[in-house]
């Protein structure tokens, strides 16, 4: 018990790296703490703490953005589509680098704004369609890509590149897959990305039927291959599942009271 105190003791300094020991100070000298606090006294206290620990965090988040190059340094993995290399609920740190690897390929075409379909094509063929006499439907299934052809060049998909984060207006949220592709067309740099644990790259759009004017899609995370200068950065770091509070809080709980749990719960979170 000595030998503890005495560690205590010797680290007791280092209480002068939390912020809110400063924010103590300050507090005390404009509101001292009473021997018999009221309920004001107390709600004065809890609503500095916590407005104070938000602009702690807001400083911490952008201070790591500074350093790390990227308005985004950290993100949680959401879905199961990178797993065994990343799981759901694990915290992403990333790097807002431009030299991002993947395996390159020069395409003397623009591609900006275009569908993968009308430069690139996958083999084996990415969809295969089955007519089932007992049910009488026909069923789609998904074939794993193996290869890529973009104008005369063919490539083998690996899981050699970088794992990078981008936004898909398509899907309306933050994407971490990896780079399968990178491609130096005639109007910028873009590259091609998917899921270790997809059946797809993230750019096949396979089109299935038009409702009201609006195209469907089969797999198609997002439309289009990603501009450089749109990827957030690359993950550098995980975490794992310390993310899952989050997750928790707003995709579990709201999931449980529609009656079941998301798709990819991992049984953690």
């Amino acid at each position: 018990m000595k030998a503890l105190d005495e560690i205590k003791q010797k680290l007791s300094f280092l209480k002068w790296l939390d912020p809110f020991t400063y924010l103590e100070i300050l507090l005390r000298k404009y509101h001292p703490k009473k021997e018999n606090p009221s309920l004001t006294d107390e709600a004065i206290d809890f609503t500095v703490y916590v407005f104070s620990a938000l602009i702690f965090a807001f400083l911490l988040y952008s201070f790591f953005g500074l350093i790390l190059n990227t308005n985004s340094p950290m993100v949680i993995v959401s879905s199961s589509s990178m797993v065994p290399e990343m799981f759901r609920g694990d915290i992403i740190v990333l790097y807002g680098e431009k030299n991002i690897k993947a395996e390159e390929i020069n395409f003397n075409e623009e591609i900006k704004g275009k569908i993968y379909s009308d430069y690139g094509k996958t083999f084996p063929e990415p969809i295969t369609k089955q007519f089932d006499s007992k049910t009488g439907q026909t069923l789609i299934k998904l074939n794993n890509p193996e290869e890529i052809q973009i104008g005369e060049t063919k490539i083998q998909i690996t899981k050699k590149g970088d794992v990078i984060v981008y936004f898909s207006p398509f899907s309306g949220k933050e994407i971490i897959h990896r780079t399968i592709a990178k491609i130096n067309a005639s109007d910028g740099v873009f590259f091609l990305t998917k899921g270790d644990a997809n059946p797809s790259i993230d750019q096949e759009c396979i089109e299935q039927k038009t409702i009201y004017g609006e195209t469907v899609y089969l797999a198609c995370i997002t439309k289009n291959a990603i501009p450089e200068k749109e990827i957030t950065g690359k993950a550098i770091l995980r975490i794992p599942l310390l993310g899952c509070v989050k997750l928790w809080v707003f995709d579990d709980i709201p999931s449980l009271l529609s009656g079941k749990l998301p798709s990819d719960f991992s049984g953690i979170c």
